[in-house]
């Protein structure tokens, strides 16, 4: 009878723990899907955060990379405009000139020559000015300072703002492009006694104002020119693509590579690319160039690097970050796991 007795706790003992090791079971199943569970979380949300990182830089540097082409359009536009009242206000000082107004009034070449060729001189050297010359009354080609022995054309026919000048008897300002090039002209009338004699112009070289935008923007400038639409002949060495003429540039490999791969045309609005050149990829926009008659003669282009370099190292750091966190929380999964079974096998 005793023995029956003491026989009961012993099988109710051994019940409890073969409950208890079916709970602690569950209870390890249930710590390490937790544990998983949790990890997952943390790997995910790392995920998303790089993607929405990754995207959110992508729209941010394409944005800035956008506004700052933008502006680089906005300098060479403003580098233009400063270069065509600089090129005006030397014209009208050099027709306030007595000694000039008296030479082309009296159509005597040489002294108007032997009176302006120090002057141009002077104004090639430190200005860059490369066209100055004179017009008689009549719309000829007086004197061409900077090709003396050009002279008595009729360039009626092809130059807007010196007939404008010397019709409507007020200062005109503008781009044209003539037998010396395409640049900047500013040009006004000549009066002696009263009576108009005559027009100036001073025309100042594209290539120092592309250069300083670059200087100011980082960015790499051309200046290309249709001869259809401009209705004149260029320079034949100037380097010509199809129907497109590198008339100026700030890198001539450069543009010369762009020309090469890229069809570009020209359009009355801004336009932005993102070409590949050599291997690197750049950040394009364009800007119809329009000259002194309202006409579209071509466009210049802007070239600058783009960030990709710098896009890949902080994208490379997200990265790095993010596999950083999801080693971490597997390590963190791992210890949590083995502790949970460790702590398991301890108990009877």
């Amino acid at each position: 009878m005793l023995a029956i007795e003491s026989s009961i706790p012993t099988a109710e003992n051994a019940t409890e723990l073969v409950d208890f090791k079916r709970e602690h079971r569950q209870s390890l199943a249930m710590s390490g899907t937790l544990a998983a569970a949790v990890a997952a979380v943390i790997a995910a949300a790392f995920g998303v955060l790089l993607w929405f990182a990754d995207s959110y830089e992508s729209e941010i540097g394409t944005r800035v990379r956008g506004d700052e082409m933008r502006l680089v359009n906005g300098e060479l536009s403003t580098a233009f405009d400063r270069g065509g009242r600089f090129a005006l206000a030397l014209a009208e000082v050099t027709a306030r000139r007595t000694t000039i107004r008296q030479a082309l009034a009296a159509r005597d070449r040489a002294e108007l020559m032997h009176q302006s060729a120090d002057i141009f001189a002077h104004l090639r050297q430190q200005a860059g000015v490369q066209i100055f010359g004179f017009q008689d009354k009549d719309i000829r080609y007086f004197l061409r300072v900077h090709k003396p022995d050009q002279f008595d054309d009729d360039i009626s026919g092809f130059r807007p703002m010196i007939v404008a000048a010397n019709r409507a008897g007020r200062p005109q300002v503008g781009l044209e492009i003539g037998v010396a090039g395409i640049g900047l002209r500013g040009a006004t009338i000549v009066e002696h006694e009263g009576a108009m004699v005559g027009t100036v112009e001073v025309g100042l070289d594209l290539k120092p104002l592309i250069e300083s935008v670059k200087t100011t923007s980082n960015a790499d400038i051309a200046i290309v020119v249709v001869p259809s639409l401009a209705g004149i002949a260029l320079d034949p060495k100037l380097p010509a693509f199809g129907d497109l003429v590198l008339a100026m540039s700030t890198d001539d490999r450069l543009f010369s590579s762009l020309l090469k791969t890229m069809s570009l045309r020209p359009a009355h609005d801004s336009t932005a690319a993102s070409p590949t050149i050599d291997g690197r990829r750049y950040d394009l926009i364009t800007r119809p160039v329009v000259d002194f008659s309202g006409r579209m003669i071509g466009f210049s282009i802007a070239l600058k690097p783009d960030y990709g370099t710098e896009l890949r190292r902080s994208r490379t750091e997200l990265r790095v970050v993010a596999i950083c966190g999801g080693i971490c929380a597997f390590v963190a999964f791992a210890l949590l796991f083995r502790a949970t079974r460790a702590r398991g096998r301890a108990c009877p």
